[in-house]
């Protein structure tokens, strides 16, 4: 049976992975722009845009705005097979990793907030915004909502370049004992795009985690907001 034709954008699509992925367009690398690519191919703009949408739908572009499409850097992969910090678990792979503080201040519990964390609606609690950085480049932003007195023995580290956990064990006096994570896929709200130097509504993954100590007692809330094309999970499975 004779294969069907592809589209003009699934044929633009197709040329542009396979300069990707055969290195002549590397890692970082600015795409011709919309108005380019139209004219060197002979397509129209709308099918330039979906071609693009499909490669950034891949995870190998990324669109940032009023910048333009470039090749997506290299993945980092947390294997969560144990529970650790993003510098522990990166550590093998010789990623620089810094956060940038953007919010540190005390806030009254909301009703969802309080609940995870076994306290009373409009408790006082500790509200930590950072920006993560992995080589120099955004990589996620991250929210949490910590117990008041953890905060409190907090406020004046320096946990620019460290691991949370690590932090709240050394300086927060705590033995971290376990976590649940809820992970999911999602789309960038214009805030978080805008810090993730990506466009609003490109794919971003969502995690959440509620951290409790050794004795059960929940003591952090931590919403995570990561690049797609730049991030990703890893779990070995044996059965």
């Amino acid at each position: 049976m004779a294969e069907l034709p592809q589209s003009l954008h699934a044929q633009l699509r197709d040329t542009l992975r396979a300069r990707i992925l055969d290195g002549r367009l590397g890692p970082g690398a600015k795409l011709p722009s919309e108005a380019e690519l139209t004219e060197a191919h002979g397509v129209s703009r709308i099918t330039v845009r979906q071609a693009l949408a499909a490669l950034q739908n891949e995870g190998l572009i990324v669109k940032l705005h009023g910048k333009g499409a470039f090749v997506s850097q290299p993945r980092a992969a947390q294997n969560l097979n144990r529970l650790q910090g993003l510098n522990e678990a990166l550590a093998a792979e010789h990623h620089a990793l810094s956060s940038k503080r953007l919010v540190w201040r005390e806030v009254k519990a909301t009703a969802s907030v309080a609940r995870q964390l076994r306290l009373a609606t409009g408790e006082t609690v500790y509200h930590l915004q950072t920006l993560r950085y992995m080589d120099r480049q955004p990589l996620s932003v991250n929210s949490s909502w910590l117990l008041r007195g953890l905060g409190e023995r907090l406020a004046r580290v320096d946990f620019s370049q460290r691991d949370l956990i690590d932090v709240f064990e050394q300086e927060g006096g705590l033995q971290i004992g376990e976590a649940q994570l809820d992970i999911g896929a999602g789309v960038a709200r214009a805030q978080d795009a805008k810090l993730l130097q990506i466009e609003a509504g490109a794919p971003v993954l969502e995690v959440g985690r509620l951290l409790h100590d050794t004795a059960g007692t929940p003591v952090q809330i931590e919403t995570a907001v990561y690049r797609a094309d730049t991030f990703r999970y890893k779990l070995n499975l044996r059965r």
